[in-house]
C-alpha cells in the first residue's frame, strides 16, 4: 500500500507511507526558504514521490489531514508573512469588533494587501466569491465545499482519480501519530492531544490497547493554547511562532512576582474530569487578558503562564491515568511542543513512561494521517495493524544532500582565497576543532522532518565552553539573551548527565530534564541558564551513525559525551536544506567549518 498524506494550512506538510512504514517526510518551507509556509506543498509532494520511488499513478490513497479547511490565512499568507503589528491589527481591527459588538466583517477586505491569489493553483476566483456568501469553516456547505476544492488540486496535480482522495479528522491524526510513530509498548498507552483548534475540537483523550484505538473523551473548551498564543502576542512577540520563547522567558520568573498574574489565569478555566469548565469565560483572549495584566513585569506573566500551563495538564493527565489505568503516555499537538509542561507531566508518579514524537505539532499531522489511513485498511482487511504499521526509527526523512551541489560548491572554494578544502576528514580532527572552541556546520545525509535539527543540519560547538554561546548569537542566530541552546547526548553518557530516573526516552528533542551536577557542568554552554534544564536529542548509534562516532571522538579528546546542537540556519528562517544553503550561512557568518558528506570547508584564520 502506497499512501501519500498531505498537511494544506501551517507549515504545509507531505509524507509517503510505503507498505506501513514513513519513507519520506517534508514541509514546505524547507523548499519555498518560508518560515511557516501555508500554501499548497507541491514541491514536498513531488519530493516524497521520487524519494519512495512511486508515480502517481501508484497512489492507493491521497489522505488530507483535517476534514475542516479555510482558505482564509492561506490567502492572506497569515503564517509565513504576518507579523506582529499584523497580528495586533488583526486583534484590533477585525477581533475585537466581532467578539464585542457582534460586527459582521469580511476578513479580506481587511487584509486585503496581503492576498496572495498568485499561489498554486491560481484558480482563487471562486473561492474568494464563496468566502463572501458562506457561513463559516464548519458549515456543512464549506466542508463539503472545501473538501472538493483540495481532491480537485491534488487530482490535477498528480493527474490521478479524484477518488482516491481522502479526509482525516485533525485530532486523530495527532493521537495515531503519537502512538504509532512512538517507540513505547503498544500494549496499553494513554494517547491525549491537545492544541489550539483542530477540526471540532482541541483536546481528547484515547486509549490504546494493541491495535484498539477508543476516544475515551474530546473537549472543544480547551482554551490553554490559545492562552499562550494570545500571551505570546500581548508580550510583543509572534503568535504560532515564538511561544517557545515565553516558555524559555517564564524560568526566569520568581514565583512571588507572579501570583498576581497566576491568579488571573486560573480564575478562568480549570479541570472537569476528562474535560475543561470555566470559572469565568473571556469574551476573548486578547484585550481581556490585556486589561487585566496591564502592570505586571514580562518575566511574572510568562512564569504564571508556564506554571498555570503545568498545573492544568498535570491534572488532566493525572485524571486520564485514573480513569484509563494506562500509565504509558503518548502526548500529540501543539501543546507537546512545551518542553518544560512535558517534563513535569514525566515526574509525576502516575507516569510510568511518556513520549514525545518529533514535532507533535501540526507537521506531525501529514504522517498521521498516513497512520490513520493504513490502520483502518489493516482492520477492514483483518490485519493486525501493529503487524503492519511501524514507529520512527529517526526522523531523517527530508531530501539528502546533493553530490552535484556539493562538487559545485568544492569549485567555487576551492577558488576562493577565504577556504581550504578537503577530502574525507577524520573525524578525531573536526572534534579536536571543536574542542578547542571552533564551531561547525554539518550538512550530511538526509534532513531532519520538524522543527529540530538532529545533526544532519546542525550547527555543533563545545557544551562545555559559555563562550561559544555569544559567538553563536551574535553571528548566526541572533536569539533572545534568555533563550537556552541544546545538546546531543549520547545515550550511554545520558544518565551521567540527566536526572531521568525512569530511563525516558527523549531521541528527538522534544521533553526537558533536570541535570545532575556533572551534566550542568559538563553542558552549561547547552542549558538553560535560569534552571540548568536541558532539551537533550538522546542519541543512539542506530539512529545515526556518524554523528554519534563524532561526538565519540569528541568524548575521547573532553571526556564529555555530548555536543551543543542548534539548528543551522539564520534566525527567523527555516533550518537549512540544500548545499547552497549551508554554504550562504556558513560564508555570511562566523562558523569556522563546515561538512559536506565527506568534504570539509574551513576558514582560513
Amino acid at each position: 500500500m502506497k499512501i501519500l498524506s498531505i498537511l494544506w494550512s501551517q507549515a504545509s506538510t507531505a509524507a509517503l507511507m510505503i507498505d506501513g512504514e514513513i519513507v519520506a517526510c517534508v514541509s514546505e518551507e524547507r523548499f519555498s526558504r518560508k518560515k511557516n509556509d501555508e500554501r499548497y506543498p507541491k514541491q514536498s509532494i513531488e519530493y516524497v514521490l521520487a524519494e519512495g520511488g512511486v508515480k502517481p499513478e501508484e497512489l492507493d490513497i491521497v489522505a488530507f489531514a483535517g476534514e475542516v479547511w479555510s482558505p482564509r490565512y492561506i490567502l492572506t499568507r497569515r503564517w509565513s508573512t504576518f507579523s506582529v503589528q499584523d497580528r495586533l491589527r488583526e486583534q484590533h481591527e477585525y477581533w475585537y469588533p466581532v467578539m464585542y459588538s457582534g460586527k459582521n466583517l469580511f476578513y479580506y477586505d481587511l487584509f486585503g494587501d496581503k492576498l496572495d491569489l498568485a499561489q498554486y493553483p491560481g484558480r482563487w476566483d471562486a473561492v474568494l466569491d464563496f468566502e463572501k456568501n458562506n457561513q463559516g469553516p464548519y458549515s456543512a456547505d464549506s466542508i463539503a465545499n472545501y473538501q472538493e476544492f483540495r481532491r480537485q488540486v491534488v487530482a490535477h496535480h498528480l493527474e490521478i482519480h479524484p477518488k482516491k482522495v481522502r479526509f482525516i479528522h485533525h485530532h486523530l491524526a495527532h493521537a495515531y501519530y503519537a502512538y504509532y510513530a512512538s517507540l513505547l509498548p503498544k500494549d496499553r498507552v494513554l494517547i491525549l492531544t491537545a492544541d489550539a483548534w483542530g477540526d471540532d475540537m482541541n483536546a481528547s483523550v484515547s486509549v490504546a490497547e494493541d491495535a484498539d484505538i477508543r476516544v475515551l473523551s474530546t473537549s472543544t473548551n480547551f482554551m490553554l493554547a490559545r492562552f499562550y498564543r494570545s500571551m505570546t502576542l500581548l508580550l510583543g512577540m509572534k503568535p504560532d511562532e515564538h511561544e517557545y520563547k515565553v516558555m524559555g522567558l517564564a524560568a526566569y520568573a520568581k514565583p512571588d512576582y507572579y501570583q498576581g498574574p497566576l491568579k488571573i489565569f486560573k480564575d478562568t478555566q480549570y479541570v472537569d474530569g476528562l474535560g475543561f469548565a470555566y470559572k469565568k469565560q473571556p469574551p476573548d483572549l486578547y484585550v481581556y487578558f490585556r486589561d487585566l495584566l496591564e502592570g505586571y513585569r514580562f518575566d511574572s506573566i510568562a512564569g504564571a503562564l508556564q506554571r498555570y500551563t503545568e498545573d492544568i495538564l498535570t491534572e488532566w493527565m493525572r485524571n486520564a491515568i485514573a480513569t484509563t489505568g494506562a500509565r504509558r503516555v503518548a502526548f500529540g499537538g501543539g501543546i507537546a511542543m512545551n518542553v518544560k509542561a512535558m517534563m513535569e507531566l514525566s515526574k509525576l508518579p502516575e507516569v510510568e513512561d511518556i513520549f514525545i514524537c518529533p514535532t507533535p505539532s501540526d507537521e506531525s499531522i501529514a504522517p498521521g494521517a498516513a497512520y490513520v489511513s493504513m490502520h483502518d485498511i489493516c482492520i477492514k482487511r483483518g490485519q493486525n495493524p501493529l503487524q503492519v504499521l511501524k514507529p520512527f526509527k529517526h526522523s531523517y526523512w527530508g531530501p539528502p544532500v546533493s553530490r552535484e551541489e556539493i562538487q559545485t560548491i568544492v569549485e567555487y572554494a576551492s577558488r576562493n582565497e577565504k577556504y581550504v578544502v578537503s577530502e574525507n576528514p577524520k573525524e578525531e580532527y573536526v572534534a579536536q576543532r571543536l574542542a578547542e572552541g571552533k564551531l561547525v556546520g554539518r550538512c550530511i545525509g538526509r534532513s531532519e522532518f520538524g522543527a529540530r535539527a538532529l545533526g544532519n543540519r546542525s550547527i555543533l560547538a563545545d557544551p562545555r565552553d559559555t563562550r561559544v554561546i555569544k559567538s553563536i548569537n551574535e553571528s548566526v542566530k541572533n536569539r533572545d539573551f534568555w533563550m537556552p541552546f541544546a545538546p546531543t547526548i549520547l545515550e550511554e553518557n545520558a544518565y551521567e548527565y540527566l536526572v531521568n530516573p525512569k530511563s525516558i526516552k527523549a531521541p528527538y528533542m522534544t521533553i526537558a530534564f533536570e541535570t545532575t551536577p556533572i551534566g550542568a557542568m559538563c553542558l552549561k554552554a547547552g542549558l538553560h541558564q535560569a534552571d540548568l534544564t536541558c532539551r537533550p536529542q538522546i542519541l543512539d548509534r542506530q539512529q545515526n551513525p556518524a554523528y554519534y562516532s563524532l561526538i565519540s571522538k569528541f568524548r575521547e579528546i573532553t571526556g564529555v559525551g555530548a555536543i551543543l546542537n542548534t539548528s543551522y540556519n539564520f534566525h527567523g528562517e527555516p533550518i537549512i536544506q540544500t548545499v547552497s544553503d549551508a554554504m550562504r550561512v556558513f560564508g555570511q557568518s562566523n562558523l569556522d567549518m563546515l561538512l559536506l558528506n565527506d568534504i570539509l570547508i574551513e576558514k582560513k584564520e
